[in-house]
């Protein structure tokens, strides 16, 4: 009895752990593609351009898209 009351509370919690921990890796996978970030800068500069966002709003976006730029690439450069 106690075999299988531990079966039925330890599975849904191990379910739900695989299920954030795939979302975990899917958000970093997402926030360290370098290709994501370059398409962002793109639409960042395109917003600017056509007037859609002052100066200071884009500096500042862009500063932290670079800064994570950066990030990504100093750690890609510590993997190889």
């Amino acid at each position: 009895m106690f075999l299988l009351d531990d079966l039925l509370i330890a599975l849904p919690a191990k379910g739900l752990l695989s299920i954030f921990e795939k979302i975990y890796e899917m958000a970093e996978a997402e926030f360290t593609d370098e290709a994501k970030i370059k398409e962002d800068l793109l639409i960042l500069q395109i917003l600017y351009d056509s007037d859609q966002m002052n100066e200071e709003e884009y500096q500042k976006k862009e500063d932290a898209l670079l800064e994570r730029l950066t990030m990504v690439r100093a750690v890609k450069g510590d993997e190889t």
